[in-house]
């Protein structure tokens, strides 16, 4: 018995050196064949000598470090799985490992398990594309020929790209998983583990910044008790010294009259205790003096406001067209030392002083900071008359060491005065920091425009339909023209070429010539003033045809007509004739826009922009005051719109007429007070600093509103146009080009040709009028031909010097004195 145990014992240990030699050989095996391979992907190139590449195509003197077999097999791996052919030693080296830590896994499936690792990863690779690929190098692509048949012939064309990548991501995770750990609890155990170990040290940490939370509490509590505990035993101490300082005195005092009543000599010679003879002096002991209270800490100063970036963005396109960009615009940055609240507090103090040198008490109020100027509210005191600070305008410029002081005496809405002092550093208002501001693109305006900033660093935003038309004036240099840049700017930024129209008027010639290429022109600049005329006829006229449109269609404007509801159905028979019947009975004038056929669907807005009207008014003041008081009375409900300005504000430029017409004024600085008159019917504008600052009378209410223009630098206006330039060319209307070219001159103030009836085109229409009214009156010629009183007067003079009408009847119609049917 005793042999056969020792027999079956050895063939155990013979079994057991075997397969341990056997683990050591696989082993060795795989770690060999893993460092081969890496060392031949790693040095291969295309060009290196392989066995089935031939010669033409490869450099003799070009080898791999492993050889022509070394050189094959990279070859041969990275046809097969492009870049992952990287992982085939990696997965043999790791067979390896699994050989010698006796893992009790079966070899055969653990290398099944890495070839689906290895063709999942291709096709992990191939849906990337060649973005990890050198096509030199990866002739079949990022995942080799593996990865094209199995992404691009198998999952792609039915589960497409990212079912594809979530489907191969998942078996590859799984292969990985199945690679690293031997068994699944293993893997289990270490997933729970590893979040186990993320929750305790997540949780550890909110316990940290907990505890840390609950110290600093308790500091902060702590040292309020101290600082209370400290003010309450100081309270005691002064409260306590001042008793005893009242106890003293009193002492002294009781000493001092006793004294004097036993003898008086001895009192000068009494030799008094220290605290006895400070005693003595209850003046300065009694009330001791505090310590005076700066400015700074009573005044309440009111940062200017600051701009809130709207969350959505600015309309990018409509339909075909494509509206500017933001980043066209620059960024203007605050100057260092702007809004110093050192310099506020002493030009407060500054200014309490020298209005208290004229014998004006106040005390100050808010300090509102604005961009360029800072207003300072101050309350007189009772029976100071407001009058009298008003006054005193010229010397707190003085005493302020500022260009100019405006005052407002009182300020609207509040018991105090107001004194507006220029800022030692402005800070630039640019255009871009308006319209990227959640005012700006939550505005419900029609025509918004963007005129710039108020003192408490409001943006100021107005509706150009609400106003309707828009005066600005000012001195040469003061802004003019960078507000009317402005304007056209924020209108670039909000409306489409379908929406609203520009016609400009520029009789400098050069400061519109930029905007010709815009699309939203209607016609090209006017640079001649003598064919102004011409273009506010034609404005006439098509206020005059839309008018027509609105009562055919039954609305009031333009707003009603956009938004109306088109007619599904044709006129019946009787609405037919009845149209008929009217068309025979009334005389219409020929407009060169022709009759109206056809209903547009829509209207565009249109703004008539004139850069400089003082030299229209110097050519035809009479035709150009009485067309644009035509247009601002009636054109509103039209959808057209002016924006008039000018650098000589006199009443010869700015008439009555003209400025009973638009309310709206913009003044930028003038030269006199005169000139602050004429513009804003009040003075102020003489008193403004110039560069943009500016004196707004907005809609609909009496208030002047100071604010800074908006900044646009001309670099900035012509990479605007050139952007629009990509929307394609204006389209002018040829129409309207022709009649402002023919030069002709426009009828407004009813004055006709001096000449007989011949030379009058109006001859024979006035005759067809008599002949379908059977009346001669020159109201009637003036409402059915829709002319001036002075030309159908004229035209009725003619009718009577040829005989056809007789004299005036007083009230009554003329006498028709021959047979027009006849004529």
């Amino acid at each position: 018995m005793a042999k056969k145990r020792t027999s079956t014992k050895q063939p155990e240990s013979d079994i057991k050196q075997a397969s341990m030699r056997s683990r050591f050989l696989w082993a060795g095996l795989c770690f060999l064949t893993a460092v081969l391979l890496a060392l031949a992907l790693g040095d291969y190139t295309p060009y290196q000598v392989s066995i089935g590449r031939s010669v033409g195509s490869t450099n003799p003197n070009e080898h791999n470090m492993v050889g022509i077999l070394g050189a094959e097999s990279a070859e041969l791996l990275i046809a097969a799985f492009g870049r992952m052919s990287w992982f085939v030693p990696l997965f043999i080296g790791w067979l390896g490992g699994a050989f010698l830590a006796r893992d009790r896994r079966n070899k055969i499936i653990l290398t099944c398990v890495m070839i689906v690792a290895m063709i999942t990863g291709s096709g992990l690779f191939t849906s990337t594309g060649n973005t990890f690929a050198n096509p030199e190098v990866y002739v079949t692509g990022a995942g080799g020929a593996t990865g094209n048949l199995l992404y691009n012939q198998l999952l792609h064309a039915y589960v497409g790209t990212v079912g594809s990548a979530v489907i191969l991501g998942a078996i590859y995770l799984g292969c990985l998983v199945g690679i690293v750990f031997p068994s699944m609890p293993e893997s289990g155990d270490f997933f729970k583990n590893a979040f186990a170990q993320w929750s305790e040290r997540r949780a550890a940490a909110k316990e940290e910044r907990a505890e840390a939370k609950r110290l600093a509490k308790l500091a902060a509590k702590e040292e309020k008790e101290k600082l209370k505990a400290e003010k309450a035993e100081a309270r005691r101490l002064i409260k306590e010294e001042k008793e005893a300082t009242k106890a003293l005195i009193r002492e002294a005092k009781g000493k001092k009259a006793l004294e004097a009543e036993v003898d008086p000599e001895p009192v000068i010679k009494v030799n008094m205790p220290a605290k006895k003879k400070a005693a003595a002096k209850p003046e300065p002991v009694e009330e001791p003096e505090k310590p005076k209270k700066k400015l700074s800490e009573v005044l309440t100063i009111v940062a200017p406001e600051k701009t809130k970036k709207a969350r959505a963005a600015l309309p990018v396109a409509s339909g075909d067209y494509t509206f500017p960009k933001l980043d066209i615009l620059a960024e203007l940055e605050a100057p260092e030392g702007a809004n110093s609240e050192e310099e506020h507090t002493e030009n407060a103090e500054r200014l309490k002083q020298t209005l208290k040198e004229f014998g004006v008490d106040v005390t100050m109020g808010e300090i509102h900071i604005g961009p360029v100027i800072t207003r300072y509210e101050v309350y007189p005191a009772p029976g100071v008359r407001v009058e009298k600070i008003a006054n005193l305008d010229k010397n707190i410029a003085l005493g302020m060491r500022a260009a100019s002081v405006r005052i407002l005496a009182p300020v609207p809405g509040k018991g105090c005065v107001g004194i507006e002092v220029p800022n030692q550093v402005p800070m630039p208002v640019g255009i871009r920091e308006i319209l990227e501001s959640e005012d700006w693109v939550k505005s419900k305006a029609e025509i918004p425009i963007a005129l710039g900033r108020d003192v408490s660093g409001k943006p100021i935003i107005s509706d150009l339909t609400k106003m309707p038309h828009l005066l600005i004036a000012g001195a040469t240099g003061a802004g003019k023209t960078v507000c009317i840049n402005a304007i056209i700017t924020s209108l670039l930024f909000h409306s489409s070429p379908e929406n609203l129209r520009f016609i400009m008027v520029d009789p400098k010639i050069v400061e519109m010539k930029v905007f010709n290429s815009l699309p939203h022109m209607l016609i090209p600049v006017v640079t001649d003033p003598k064919k102004v005329p011409g273009a506010l006829k034609w404005l006439l006229n098509e206020m005059e045809s839309r008018y027509e449109m609105f009562a055919k269609c039954g609305v009031r404007n333009i707003a009603g007509f956009n938004g109306r509801k088109k007619p599904e159905k044709e006129k019946t028979e009787d609405e037919k004739f009845e149209e008929q019947i009217q068309e025979e009975l009334e005389i219409k004038v020929p407009r060169d826009e022709g009759v109206l056929d056809e209903i547009p669907d829509k209207l565009p807005y249109i703004v008539c922009i004139v850069d400089e009207l003082a030299d229209l008014m110097m050519v035809a003041p009479a035709d150009i005051e009485t067309g644009i008081a035509r247009l601002a009375q009636l054109a509103r409900a039209a959808g057209i719109h002016l924006v008039l300005a000018t650098q000589r504000p006199s009443v010869n430029v700015i008439t009555g007429v003209i400025k009973a017409n638009l309310p709206c004024r913009i003044s930028f600085q003038v030269s006199s007070k005169i000139d602050s008159r004429t513009i804003l019917d009040g003075g102020g504008a003489e008193q403004l600093i110039g560069r943009g600052d500016m004196l707004f009378s907005p809609p609909g209410s009496s208030r002047l509103v100071r604010s800074q223009g908006a900044f646009v630098s001309d670099e900035e206006i012509a990479d605007i146009v050139e952007f629009l330039k990509t929307n394609g060319p204006p389209k002018f209307a040829e129409e309207v080009q022709k009649q402002i070219e023919a030069g002709d001159e426009l009828d407004l103030t009813g004055g006709g040709d001096d000449g007989d009836g011949g030379g009058d085109e109006l001859f024979t229409k006035a005759i067809d009028v008599l002949r379908s009214t059977k009346r001669a009156s020159t109201s009637m010629l003036q409402r059915r031909l829709r002319i001036g009183y002075n030309r159908a007067a004229n035209l009725m003079d003619q009718l009577e010097d040829r005989g056809i009408v007789g004299p005036e009847n007083g009230s009554s119609p003329r006498e028709i004195l021959v047979d027009l049917d006849s004529m």
